[in-house]
Protein backbone atom coordinates (compact mmCIF):
# COMPACT_ATOMS: atom_id res chain seq x y z
CA UNK A 1 0.00 0.00 0.00
CA UNK A 2 2.46 2.34 1.01
CA UNK A 3 5.81 1.31 -1.75
CA UNK A 4 4.83 4.39 -3.92
CA UNK A 5 5.79 6.83 -0.76
CA UNK A 6 9.30 7.64 0.32
CA UNK A 7 10.02 6.58 3.98
CA UNK A 8 8.88 9.81 5.77
CA UNK A 9 5.88 9.40 4.05
CA UNK A 10 5.61 5.87 4.86
CA UNK A 11 6.43 6.51 8.71
CA UNK A 12 3.28 9.78 8.93
CA UNK A 13 1.05 7.57 7.02
CA UNK A 14 1.91 4.28 9.47
CA UNK A 15 1.91 6.90 12.47
CA UNK A 16 -1.57 8.23 11.62
CA UNK A 17 -2.70 4.59 11.94
CA UNK A 18 -2.05 4.83 15.16
CA UNK A 19 -3.77 8.07 15.84
CA UNK A 20 -0.29 9.92 16.07
CA UNK A 21 0.00 13.16 13.51
CA UNK A 22 3.47 13.28 14.45
CA UNK A 23 6.52 11.09 15.81
CA UNK A 24 6.24 11.35 19.65
CA UNK A 25 10.06 10.65 20.34
CA UNK A 26 11.79 12.68 18.71
CA UNK A 27 15.31 13.30 20.22
CA UNK A 28 15.31 17.19 18.97
CA UNK A 29 15.22 19.44 21.87
CA UNK A 30 11.46 21.20 20.35
CA UNK A 31 9.84 22.73 23.20
CA UNK A 32 6.32 21.55 22.95
CA UNK A 33 7.71 18.42 24.31
CA UNK A 34 9.06 19.38 27.19
CA UNK A 35 7.98 17.16 30.43
CA UNK A 36 8.26 19.72 33.47
CA UNK A 37 7.71 16.98 36.41
CA UNK A 38 8.36 17.38 39.88
CA UNK A 39 12.65 16.88 39.46
CA UNK A 40 12.55 19.32 36.53
CA UNK A 41 9.89 21.26 37.59
CA UNK A 42 11.69 22.46 41.07
CA UNK A 43 15.34 23.17 39.82
CA UNK A 44 13.31 25.46 36.80
CA UNK A 45 11.49 27.36 40.30
CA UNK A 46 14.74 28.08 41.67
CA UNK A 47 16.29 29.20 38.46
CA UNK A 48 13.28 31.60 38.66
CA UNK A 49 13.80 32.67 41.85
CA UNK A 50 17.64 33.41 41.02
CA UNK A 51 16.53 35.66 38.50
CA UNK A 52 13.30 37.35 39.63
CA UNK A 53 15.31 37.58 43.55
CA UNK A 54 18.58 38.97 41.35
CA UNK A 55 20.78 36.45 43.47
CA UNK A 56 23.77 36.15 41.44
CA UNK A 57 25.23 33.21 40.46
CA UNK A 58 23.86 29.25 40.11
CA UNK A 59 24.77 25.84 38.98
CA UNK A 60 22.67 23.35 37.78
CA UNK A 61 24.19 19.92 37.30
CA UNK A 62 23.44 16.66 36.21
CA UNK A 63 24.60 13.56 34.11
CA UNK A 64 24.25 13.28 30.44
CA UNK A 65 20.52 12.56 28.84
CA UNK A 66 19.00 14.90 32.11
CA UNK A 67 17.50 17.63 30.08
CA UNK A 68 20.24 20.41 31.13
CA UNK A 69 20.22 21.99 27.88
CA UNK A 70 16.48 21.74 27.93
CA UNK A 71 15.72 23.26 31.01
CA UNK A 72 18.15 26.43 30.04
CA UNK A 73 16.75 27.13 26.63
CA UNK A 74 13.39 27.24 28.29
CA UNK A 75 14.57 29.73 30.82
CA UNK A 76 15.88 31.40 28.04
CA UNK A 77 12.52 31.44 26.08
CA UNK A 78 10.40 32.67 29.33
CA UNK A 79 12.66 35.54 29.65
CA UNK A 80 13.77 36.63 26.37
CA UNK A 81 10.31 38.39 25.61
CA UNK A 82 10.34 40.35 28.95
CA UNK A 83 11.54 43.81 28.23
CA UNK A 84 13.06 44.49 31.85
CA UNK A 85 15.18 41.49 31.18
CA UNK A 86 18.64 41.38 29.08
CA UNK A 87 19.48 37.47 28.70
CA UNK A 88 22.16 35.86 26.91
CA UNK A 89 22.38 32.06 26.05
CA UNK A 90 25.89 30.32 24.86
CA UNK A 91 24.82 27.23 23.90
CA UNK A 92 28.73 25.50 24.31
CA UNK A 93 30.64 28.02 27.13
CA UNK A 94 33.88 26.07 25.94
CA UNK A 95 36.03 29.28 27.09
CA UNK A 96 39.55 28.53 26.79
CA UNK A 97 40.87 31.64 28.57
CA UNK A 98 39.30 34.90 30.45
CA UNK A 99 39.72 36.99 27.31
CA UNK A 100 37.57 33.90 25.36
CA UNK A 101 35.12 34.29 28.02
CA UNK A 102 34.85 38.07 28.06
CA UNK A 103 34.66 38.04 24.73
CA UNK A 104 32.05 35.40 24.23
CA UNK A 105 29.66 36.85 26.95
CA UNK A 106 30.05 40.36 25.28
CA UNK A 107 28.63 39.05 21.54
CA UNK A 108 26.26 37.56 22.80
CA UNK A 109 25.13 40.67 24.25
CA UNK A 110 25.16 42.46 21.58
CA UNK A 111 28.77 44.40 22.37
CA UNK A 112 32.15 44.62 20.45
CA UNK A 113 34.88 42.81 20.83
CA UNK A 114 37.99 44.63 22.22
CA UNK A 115 41.45 44.17 21.89
CA UNK A 116 42.87 43.80 25.48
CA UNK A 117 41.32 41.87 28.19
CA UNK A 118 40.69 45.11 30.32
CA UNK A 119 38.97 47.01 27.88
CA UNK A 120 36.40 44.24 26.66
CA UNK A 121 35.90 43.98 31.00
CA UNK A 122 35.31 47.75 30.93
CA UNK A 123 33.04 47.56 28.37
CA UNK A 124 30.84 44.60 29.76
CA UNK A 125 30.74 46.58 33.51
CA UNK A 126 30.08 49.65 31.76
CA UNK A 127 26.46 47.57 30.36
CA UNK A 128 26.14 46.34 33.60
CA UNK A 129 25.86 49.50 34.73
CA UNK A 130 24.03 51.37 31.99
CA UNK A 131 21.18 48.09 32.32
CA UNK A 132 20.95 48.35 36.18
CA UNK A 133 20.65 52.18 36.34
CA UNK A 134 17.55 51.59 33.80
CA UNK A 135 16.34 48.72 36.10
CA UNK A 136 16.79 46.04 33.73
CA UNK A 137 17.91 42.69 34.51
CA UNK A 138 21.04 41.40 32.86
CA UNK A 139 20.83 37.17 32.50
CA UNK A 140 23.86 35.31 31.22
CA UNK A 141 22.67 31.26 30.96
CA UNK A 142 26.30 29.32 30.14
CA UNK A 143 25.22 25.78 29.08
CA UNK A 144 27.67 22.95 29.07
CA UNK A 145 29.92 24.90 31.54
CA UNK A 146 32.00 22.38 32.64
CA UNK A 147 33.75 22.55 29.31
CA UNK A 148 35.46 25.79 30.23
CA UNK A 149 39.02 26.52 31.32
CA UNK A 150 39.99 27.33 34.60
CA UNK A 151 41.29 30.71 33.73
CA UNK A 152 37.87 31.75 32.40
CA UNK A 153 36.72 31.94 36.15
CA UNK A 154 38.76 34.81 36.47
CA UNK A 155 35.50 36.27 34.06
CA UNK A 156 32.70 35.54 36.55
CA UNK A 157 34.92 36.73 39.59
CA UNK A 158 35.08 40.11 37.75
CA UNK A 159 31.34 40.67 36.95
CA UNK A 160 31.03 39.26 40.72
CA UNK A 161 33.44 42.40 42.06
CA UNK A 162 31.03 44.82 40.35
CA UNK A 163 28.05 45.38 42.28
CA UNK A 164 25.40 47.60 43.80
CA UNK A 165 22.71 47.07 46.85
CA UNK A 166 21.74 43.91 44.65
CA UNK A 167 23.06 41.47 42.34
CA UNK A 168 23.82 43.26 38.23
CA UNK A 169 24.29 39.94 37.06
CA UNK A 170 22.78 36.92 37.12
CA UNK A 171 24.55 33.74 35.73
CA UNK A 172 22.90 30.22 35.45
CA UNK A 173 25.14 28.06 34.57
CA UNK A 174 24.34 24.56 33.22
CA UNK A 175 27.00 21.17 33.04
CA UNK A 176 27.74 17.64 33.85
CA UNK A 177 28.80 17.16 37.65
CA UNK A 178 32.55 17.88 36.98
CA UNK A 179 31.42 21.32 36.46
CA UNK A 180 31.01 22.04 40.57
CA UNK A 181 34.40 20.97 41.21
CA UNK A 182 35.65 22.98 38.20
CA UNK A 183 34.00 25.68 40.35
CA UNK A 184 35.80 24.76 43.48
CA UNK A 185 39.03 25.32 42.12
CA UNK A 186 38.19 29.08 42.63
CA UNK A 187 37.51 29.71 45.94
CA UNK A 188 36.85 33.63 45.30
CA UNK A 189 34.05 32.44 42.39
CA UNK A 190 32.71 29.11 44.63
CA UNK A 191 32.03 31.75 47.57
CA UNK A 192 29.71 33.48 45.37
CA UNK A 193 27.46 30.63 44.35
CA UNK A 194 24.18 31.42 45.87
CA UNK A 195 23.06 27.64 45.19
CA UNK A 196 23.72 24.05 43.53
CA UNK A 197 21.29 22.13 42.57
CA UNK A 198 21.48 18.32 40.87
CA UNK A 199 18.86 17.16 38.11
CA UNK A 200 18.13 13.50 39.62
CA UNK A 201 16.97 10.62 37.20
CA UNK A 202 13.40 10.17 37.24
CA UNK A 203 10.93 8.14 39.06
CA UNK A 204 8.76 5.41 37.34
CA UNK A 205 5.87 7.79 37.74
CA UNK A 206 7.35 10.84 36.29
CA UNK A 207 9.21 8.80 33.28
CA UNK A 208 5.56 7.38 32.56
CA UNK A 209 3.84 11.11 32.71
CA UNK A 210 6.74 12.29 30.73
CA UNK A 211 5.71 9.67 28.13
CA UNK A 212 1.86 10.21 28.26
CA UNK A 213 2.33 13.98 27.58
CA UNK A 214 4.71 13.70 24.56
CA UNK A 215 1.87 10.97 23.48
CA UNK A 216 -1.01 13.80 24.34
CA UNK A 217 1.46 16.63 22.18
CA UNK A 218 1.34 14.40 19.03
CA UNK A 219 -2.01 13.65 18.86
CA UNK A 220 -2.72 9.96 20.79
CA UNK A 221 -4.66 10.63 24.07
CA UNK A 222 -4.60 6.52 24.88
CA UNK A 223 -2.00 4.34 26.25
CA UNK A 224 0.76 3.56 23.52
CA UNK A 225 3.17 1.41 25.92
CA UNK A 226 1.91 -1.92 28.28
CA UNK A 227 2.67 -1.73 31.69
CA UNK A 228 5.44 -4.50 31.59
CA UNK A 229 7.08 -3.31 28.48
CA UNK A 230 7.37 0.29 30.58
CA UNK A 231 8.51 -1.22 33.55
CA UNK A 232 11.18 -2.90 31.87
CA UNK A 233 11.94 0.32 29.62
CA UNK A 234 12.18 2.25 32.88
CA UNK A 235 14.46 -0.25 34.15
CA UNK A 236 17.00 0.20 31.35
CA UNK A 237 16.85 3.70 31.79
CA UNK A 238 17.82 4.27 34.78
CA UNK A 239 15.81 7.11 34.60
CA UNK A 240 17.88 9.28 32.19
CA UNK A 241 15.04 11.03 30.29
CA UNK A 242 16.91 10.75 27.01
CA UNK A 243 17.77 7.16 27.33
CA UNK A 244 13.63 6.94 27.86
CA UNK A 245 12.59 8.70 24.69
CA UNK A 246 15.72 7.38 23.10
CA UNK A 247 14.15 3.82 24.05
CA UNK A 248 10.62 4.62 23.10
CA UNK A 249 12.01 5.47 19.28
CA UNK A 250 13.35 2.54 18.76
CA UNK A 251 10.30 0.51 19.90
CA UNK A 252 7.99 2.15 18.07
CA UNK A 253 10.13 2.02 14.79
CA UNK A 254 9.26 -1.64 15.68
CA UNK A 255 5.47 -1.29 16.32
CA UNK A 256 5.60 0.75 12.71
CA UNK A 257 7.09 -2.49 11.20
CA UNK A 258 4.55 -4.75 12.11
CA UNK A 259 0.73 -4.94 12.39
CA UNK A 260 0.59 -4.07 15.95
CA UNK A 261 -0.98 -0.47 17.94
CA UNK A 262 0.93 -1.15 21.50
CA UNK A 263 4.56 -1.43 21.95
CA UNK A 264 4.23 -4.43 24.52
CA UNK A 265 7.29 -6.22 26.23
CA UNK A 266 8.58 -8.73 23.38
CA UNK A 267 9.20 -5.02 21.29
CA UNK A 268 10.91 -3.89 24.37
CA UNK A 269 12.89 -6.89 24.86
CA UNK A 270 13.54 -7.32 21.20
CA UNK A 271 15.28 -3.80 20.99
CA UNK A 272 17.18 -4.47 24.28
CA UNK A 273 18.31 -7.68 23.08
CA UNK A 274 20.59 -5.68 20.13
CA UNK A 275 21.60 -2.91 23.07
CA UNK A 276 25.65 -3.50 24.05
Amino acid sequence: MFNSLNDEEWRLARLERLGLKEDPFKLSADPRYLYLGPEHLAVYRQAQGVVSRRRGLALFSGDMGMGKSSLARRIYDLYAAEDNVIISYIHTASFKSAMDAARQISVSLGLPTQRSFQRQMDTLERLMADEYTRGRNLVIILDDAQMMEQEALEVIHRLYNFDYDAKVVQILAFGQREMNSLFETNKAVNARVFVRLALPPLTLSSSLQMVLFRLNVAGRGEPFIDDDAFEYLYQRSQGVPREIIRLCALSTDLVLQSDGSTITLDIVSEVIKYEV
